[in-house]
């Protein structure tokens, strides 16, 4: 679903009060060691927050543009995760935290390896990773993977690359000491060149928190939709930057903001909360350890704020289970005759169905398998709606598989409505389902508790004596001596699957006993063209006596879903009886009317149940 253009007024003020706050903060200055760098206005404060459902809130200087710097190090780690498997980067750069400066030459004494991708020697590393794949166009595929992130095309500034390229002296000492131990494994010039192109990459705040949001979004940019790294290689950069992206800062940041992070020595700082947002400022003067001295304190203010501390995050408080319910409260929209209804009430409680919602982690996915594993009795039909389930992470498919396999040795049936979530549970038979003789699945709600009743229906002992012959249930309950009165007036109507026995809107002056067959009600619920089953019957219940009654139009749809018959009594009939013979007509009326009393009732416990739910 595309994101709302209104956002929400309270989280925009809580920003404008943050940049209120620190607006005063004159400590630090800008970054002096690189030439063009130095000319930035410290005046500069920006601050932008993107949230993974797709809104942005911004204040203050967030479109003004910056270059990216040391920020680009986490987005050029994902990039070569992209290009290289894990286990072959690894040999080329560490992931542990050196404790030293952005800059220091920190290698492993032994085999020479960067101590991890954060600092400039990793960094410079990793990039040489990227140019030895693609030697040709890695400016190109870097700055076209960083414009994927961002939501939109990146440039370079050219006039800071040339400044970086001409006073890198210390970069270049760390390019040829890893070509010493073979970490480069050629020139290192040309993929020094490329680091330093990739640190003049402009960004804004507002580029920033884009795609800070599509690494806590696992990597799906919120706006665009567009999947750009794999979740476990997010994951993968997350722990890196929360644990090596602060530098010789990195614990503290950690302890009193607790998000992952990177800072650019621009003055940009950008923080990921996962699975929520993603956090940038924008503010040129550093202090001594090179972080953005305004965006420090942002951070740490929103995290108390906001609550946004990693380890400071609440136990779920909604229930995954947005309902548990019976065959005895719980009924299909099908339709039924007395004796039906009567077995599905005293069967009704081994029909068991729980409707579940929201995101099926490990932790709601062990609240809802506990609950499964109290419901599945033997012989017991079990539906499970997954329906309104929002997400299905791997976890949790993975688990409900276990666990759907193992209810067949209790004697339990399930009925499944996958939802659109079919692929996840089942991604090897691209959402159908490997056999599992006592599962099937179903597009709808109501499709699997009408299976349910049948399967339970099929259990019920024949009648002694076989029902007349296709005599619609209307007519049984009718006096004798009334039918005979009433039968002449009524005319078959037979059907075709798919032919529409009335249409919604059309004139509602026929009456509908049904002979054989099954017709459905069908109400549009999209401009797409879909729509949802109101209500179903088969042999021996009727239709369109609403709009029969009170004179007005029809209000839905009803198709015959298979091949059947209809006597009908039309609106010239009912006059006729009403003139002849009213006191059959009153008989009729009476009947007409207790059987939308008992439709109603249902309506209303299923509204109740809704409530509840």
């Amino acid at each position: 679903m595309a994101p709302s253009s209104v956002n929400a007024t309270a989280i925009q003020e809580i920003l404008n009060e943050a940049h209120a706050r620190f607006s005063d903060l004159k400590d630090g200055q800008p970054a002096r060691y690189i030439p063009e760098l130095a000319k930035a206005n410290p005046d500069h404060f920006g601050i932008a927050l993107a949230t993974t459902s797709g809104h942005v809130y911004s204040v203050g200087d967030a479109a003004e543009c910056f270059t990216i710097q040391s920020i680009s190090k986490p987005f050029t780690y994902a990039l070569a995760l992209k290009l290289l498997p894990a286990g072959q980067l690894l040999q080329t750069v560490g992931v542990e935290p050196s404790g030293d400066a952005f800059n220091a030459i920190s290698l492993d004494g032994a085999s020479g390896r960067p101590r991890n991708p954060m600092i400039n020697a990793g960094a410079i590393a990793t990039t040489a990773q990227v140019m030895a794949q693609a030697p040709d166009h890695a400016a190109g595929l870097l700055l076209d993977f960083y414009s994927s992130l961002a939501g939109r095309p990146l440039t370079v500034d050219e006039a800071v690359f040339r400044s970086e390229r001409d006073s890198g002296h210390r970069n270049r000492a760390i390019g040829h000491l890893l070509r010493q131990f073979g970490i480069i494994g050629s020139d290192p010039e040309p993929s020094l060149q490329l680091y330093f192109r990739q640190c003049a990459v402009s960004v804004s705040c507002l580029d920033l928190a884009s795609m800070a949001a599509t690494l806590a979004c696992q990597g799906r940019h919120p706006r665009t939709g567009v999947s750009v790294i794999e979740p476990q290689t997010t994951t993968n950069v997350l722990a890196v930057m929360g644990s090596c992206g602060m530098y010789n800062y990195a614990g503290q940041w950690l302890h009193d903001v607790g998000m992952p992070a990177k800072s650019g020595v621009a003055g940009g700082l950008l923080a990921v909360v996962p699975g929520r947002l993603g956090l940038a400022v924008y503010s040129p003067p550093l202090d001594s350890l090179g972080n953005s001295v305004r965006g420090v304190a942002v951070c740490e203010w929103l995290s108390r704020q906001l609550d946004l501390h990693l380890f400071n995050q609440p136990a779920p408080a909604g229930r995954c289970l947005r309902s548990s319910s019976d065959g005895c409260r719980r009924h299909s929209r099908r339709w039924r005759q007395q004796g039906e209804r009567d077995w599905l009430d005293r069967q009704g409680a081994r029909l068991k169905l729980l409707e579940v919602q929201g995101v099926l982690d490990f932790a709601a996915g062990e609240e809802l398998l506990a609950e499964i594993d109290r419901q599945a009795k033997a012989g017991s039909v079990l539906v499970l709606d997954l329906t309104r389930v929002s997400s299905l992470p791997a976890v949790g498919a993975r688990l409900m598989r276990q666990q759907l396999g193992s209810l067949g040795p209790r004697h339990s049936t399930v009925l499944l409505c996958m939802g659109r979530h079919g692929e996840a549970l089942w991604p090897e038979g691209l959402g159908v389902p490997t056999p599992i003789p006592w599962l099937q699945t179903f597009s709808s709600l109501d499709e699997a508790l009408e299976h349910a009743e049948e399967l339970l229906l099929a259990e019920r002992p024949a009648p002694a004596a076989p029902p007349l012959e296709q005599r619609p249930g209307l007519l049984e309950r009718l006096p004798q001596a009334s039918r005979k009165l009433l039968e002449p007036l009524l005319q078959r109507r037979r059907f075709q699957a798919g032919e529409l026995a009335c249409r919604g809107g059309g004139p509602g002056s026929d009456l509908f006993l049904i002979e054989s067959g099954r017709f459905s009600v069908l109400n549009a619920v999209g401009s797409d063209g879909r729509q949802d089953r109101l209500a179903s019957f088969g042999a021996g219940c009727w239709f369109g006596e609403v709009a029969f009654l009170g004179s007005g139009e029809g209000s839905a749809d009803v198709l015959a879903e298979a091949p059947g018959s209809c006597l009908v009594l039309g609106r010239a009939g009912l006059e006729q009886l009403e003139l002849q013979h009213p006191a059959v007509l009153i008989q009729l009326m009476r009947l007409l009317h207790g059987e939308l009393a008992c439709k109603l009732e249902r309506t209303n416990q299923e509204l109740v149940l809704l409530e509840e739910g």
